[in-house]
């Protein structure tokens, strides 16, 4: 699969109104599920990959309800482990989504590690096998709400941020090396609240996903 592509920013700092800044390294990994109701399990590892994902959630509209239906998201994943060593809320997401508006190219050289895509619409792949680093083919276990701080997405797409997941190996026998991951601190990817029917949409979002060797 084609990488998409993306003007990339980088985060000054927790909070900027600068867009186009290199990113500040953090100190410790902590998988942030405290910003959100309870819900999601919590790790009893460390993770084996912490990649952020660029790219769009896309939906088809329901003919009956006249609203947004199931969705499915394509994204290139990128090596932000370096970066993301502790929670700074969604400030790395929400800085990434709108570099797509900003001329900045890929000030960190960040390194294009794997691809999301559904091979189904209920089957999620992240595939990071031309990296080295594995392959899950997940089924999604349980999902929250995203704070309600959450960036809403860009101008004139701003529905809100998509909800954090937690995923885990479908059992398959495809998965190699990774069996879970955590999609969190998401911003924008949700749809309009009404459509046509038939109507579809691609809404830009990004989130950090957190890859682990085992089920929790």
């Amino acid at each position: 699969m084609a990488p998409i592509t993306y003007t990339l920013l980088a985060v000054a700092g927790l909070i900027s109104s600068v867009y186009c800044h290199p990113l500040s390294q953090r100190s410790t990994a902590v998988l942030p599920l405290s910003e959100v109701l309870s819900g999601l399990p919590n790790p009893t590892a460390a993770p084996v990959i912490i990649a952020l994902g660029v790219g769009t959630q896309n939906y088809t509209c329901n003919s009956t309800s006249l609203t947004f239906g199931t969705n499915v998201a394509v994204a290139d994943l990128y090596d932000v482990s370096k970066y993301v060593k502790s929670s700074t809320k969604d400030s790395i997401t929400k800085q990434y989504l709108k570099a797509t508006q900003c001329n900045n190219q890929n000030p960190l050289h960040l390194n294009l590690i794997g691809h999301h895509f559904f091979s189904t619409s209920t089957t999620p792949n992240f595939d990071f096998t031309s990296s080295g680093k594995g392959l899950l083919q997940a089924k999604k276990v349980i999902n929250v709400p995203a704070p309600s701080s959450a960036f809403a997405g860009l101008k004139g797409e701003a529905g809100g941020a998509v909800d954090w997941v937690y995923l885990a190996d479908n059992g398959y026998g495809i998965s190699q090396g990774l069996q879970s991951v955590y999609r969190v601190e998401t911003a924008g990817g949700k749809p309009p609240t009404s459509c046509k029917a038939g109507e579809q949409v691609e809404v830009p979002y990004a989130a950090e996903y957190w890859f682990y060797n085992q089920k929790f």
